[in-house]
Parts: C-alpha cells; sequence; structure tokens
C-alpha cells in the first residue's frame, strides 16, 4: 500500500510539473508574441508597441514559434529572455518592457 501512495504521489507531482507551463506573461508581452507569430517579423511587431530602432536581432529573417524561457523584474522594467524559430534555426533575445510599451530589443550577451 505504502507503494501505491507513493507512485501516485509521483504521477500527481509529474503531471503537475508538466501542466505549469512556463513563465508569466503579461497580456502586452503575449499580443507582442502572437503579432510575431502572424507576421513572422520583429520589427513589424514591434512597431505595433511603439518601438523602432536602426538596427533590431533577427530583422533580416522571418520569425515564428516565440516562447518565453526567462522573465526579470528590474523596478519597473521587466525583461523577457525569447527563444524564437527562424529556419531550422533558433536564437534567443531579451525584450524589455517598461509600463506597458517596448523600451529595448537586444541579445544575450
Amino acid at each position: 500500500m505504502k507503494k501505491f501512495v507513493y507512485y501516485f504521489m509521483l504521477i500527481i507531482a509529474a503531471i503537475t510539473f508538466n501542466c505549469s507551463g512556463g513563465p508569466m506573461v503579461s497580456p502586452e508581452m503575449q499580443s507582442f508574441m502572437d503579432e510575431i507569430s502572424a507576421t513572422g517579423s520583429m520589427i513589424d511587431a514591434a512597431g505595433k508597441y511603439g518601438y523602432s530602432a536602426q538596427e533590431m536581432p533577427l530583422d533580416l529573417y522571418e520569425l515564428k514559434e516565440p516562447t518565453v524561457k526567462e522573465v526579470k523584474k528590474e523596478g519597473a522594467k521587466v525583461e523577457y529572455l525569447v527563444n524564437i524559430k527562424h529556419g531550422l534555426i533558433d536564437s534567443d533575445v531579451i525584450v524589455v518592457w517598461k509600463d506597458k510599451v517596448i523600451v529595448n530589443i537586444k541579445q544575450p550577451m
């Protein structure tokens, strides 16, 4: 009986861990990722959130399937480490938000 309870608890723990999903993402960040998926472009998606830059990571690629890997909060800023697929490769970028506006998009160091 003890083994049954032990294995039952392991199964429940595994299901809970797998269903917990990734990091919590703001509605604005989720919309930004949805826009990347819809347009295939980080430039077009960022433009809808008031961000523009001379150069942007991954600006020459058709992008798909962005996923948040990590979230860091630093004061009023929130940094999202995002993995984005382009072709057979995937790359990470950091998207920085402040007051529901994108303030920076950069490659991780």
